[in-house]
This record gives structure tokens, C-alpha cells and sequence, in this order.
């Protein structure tokens, strides 16, 4: 059960999990697995914004209009931008881009901060963070097609031990994704901070249809999913909630291009 405090986060108690025996390229390819995901050395800013009070619609055309073509035609790779939808107001916004290394993510600095005071968007902020983050060997993928995107998205943060973040990842990806996907669900990226710190936190951005889809992938028995992708889920989650020491999540909405 998710518990929700206006303005605050929504909570809901670590879960989800599973490992089986490594996967075929073949298979990973089709899950979206190793094959296929971005260069190792790909680095990922977590951007954090409060906006001032009815600032989104000018951020949000900035974003969609502006700013992400212009990064992607400068070879960076914007990933998503997301405001609160429960657990947190319509002016949190958080804005995922990666980067084939640190010069450049350093070069794209301006293009997304604003070339001076009062010039968009410093304007509509009224403060933000960031940060720097490493991908999950199993998602982000090099490219995100069109039926991989997703109205919805639940942005959880996780805690666990920096020396289980290698396990962590192929749990979530061998044994919890499969009967998630199966339900229509998709993670969208994974990610550990790049500093390492103890606990060390884990963001992930899991996708669903609206509300009412993740609801509904609370129970895979009712949603028909293959009873060995359940049993993983089921048998293997422990292994995965055995490493988490707090977590919780945020409803967000997405807005694509």
C-alpha cells in the first residue's frame, strides 16, 4: 500500500525482485538487456527544479521546444522530463539528460541553465539541484522508441550498500522487470550516483499507462502474468528487499516531444 502526504512523499515499503541464470545476447536484446544498452561510459544528470508558482507551462515549452533539440542535435541524449503528480507539487520537476562524458555534460551547461540573469528559464526557478549518475548495465537503452514511453512514471529512490548496487541492478532486471513488462510496465532508466556514499541511492524510472496502470500491476496473479514470471517476482523479491534499507516513490508525468 502507498501512503501519500500533500507536498510530501509517497511512501510505500521496498519490494519487488528476482535473479535467474544469465540471459543469452539474443535474450537480452529483447528484454532490453546488455546488448543493447548505452556505452559504459555515459553519465546521466539528475536535474531537480522547484519552480515558482505557475512557471511549468513556460518550462515545459522551453524543454520540449527549445532545450531538448538543441542538446540532441549537439549529440547528448535527453531522457525525460517529469513534474509531481501525487507525492509532489505540479512545479517539482525533475530533468534526466545523458552524456557521453564529463566535458560533455560540462559543454551543455549553458544551454540548459541560461545564458545570464532573468534569461529563460532562470526566470521561472526558484531552485534547483544536481547531480551526476551512472546507468544500470541493463537500462537506459542507446534509444528510446516511441512504445517504449510512458504517460506515468514512478520515480523511486532506493538505499542500499554501494557494494550490493552489481546485484541490485541484475536482480531488478533478471527477476522483477520480466513479469512487470509483461503487465505493459517499462523502466525507462536505472541509475546509482556517481559519488559513492553509504547507503548509496538507486533512482528509478519505471513507466505505466496513467494511475490506474500501476495499480493495477500491484497484482500480476489478475493480470494474467506466466506463473514462472510470478514465482520470480514472488521467490526472488526477497533477495532484492533484503538489500534495501528505506525507499520510496514518487508519481511523476512525463512529457515527450
Amino acid at each position: 500500500m502507498l501512503t501519500a502526504t500533500l507536498g510530501g512523499s509517497v511512501v510505500i515499503a521496498a519490494g519487488g525482485a528476482g535473479c535467474s541464470e544469465s540471459s543469452s545476447d539474443a535474450d537480452d536484446l529483447a528484454a532490453g538487456g546488455p546488448a543493447e544498452t548505452a556505452e559504459a561510459s555515459m553519465i546521466y544528470e539528475e536535474r531537480r527544479i522547484r519552480l515558482k508558482p505557475r512557471s511549468f507551462p513556460d518550462y515545459r515549452t522551453f524543454v520540449l521546444e527549445s532545450l531538448w533539440p538543441r542538446l540532441a542535435e549537439a549529440g547528448h541524449r535527453p531522457l525525460c522530463l517529469l513534474n509531481g503528480r501525487v507525492g509532489a507539487g505540479s512545479e517539482d520537476v525533475v530533468l534526466i539528460v545523458g552524456y557521453d562524458g564529463y566535458d560533455a555534460w560540462q559543454s551543455a551547461q549553458p544551454a540548459i541553465t541560461g545564458a545570464g540573469p532573468g534569461d529563460p528559464p532562470r526566470s521561472w526557478i526558484a531552485d534547483e539541484q544536481a547531480r551526476l549518475m551512472t546507468p544500470s548495465p541493463y537500462r537506459p537503452t542507446p534509444t528510446t522508441p516511441d512504445d517504449d514511453r510512458r504517460a506515468v512514471y514512478g520515480l523511486r529512490r532506493w538505499w542500499i550498500e554501494p557494494d550490493d548496487w552489481d546485484e541490485f541492478a541484475r536482480l531488478s532486471f533478471e527477476g522483477v522487470w520480466p513479469a512487470m513488462d509483461h503487465m505493459g510496465h517499462w523502466v525507462l532508466g536505472q541509475f546509482r550516483t556517481a559519488a559513492t556514499t553509504s547507503p548509496l541511492e538507486i533512482v528509478n524510472l519505471a513507466g505505466y499507462r496513467d494511475a490506474a496502470h500501476w495499480e493495477a500491476t500491484r497484482d500480476p496473479v489478475e493480470q494474467g502474468v506466466p506463473e514462472e514470471k510470478v514465482e520470480l517476482l514472488r521467490t526472488l523479491g526477497a533477495a532484492r528487499r533484503a538489500l534495501v534499507h528505506r525507499s520510496f516513490v514518487t508519481l511523476m508525468t512525463a512529457h515527450w516531444p
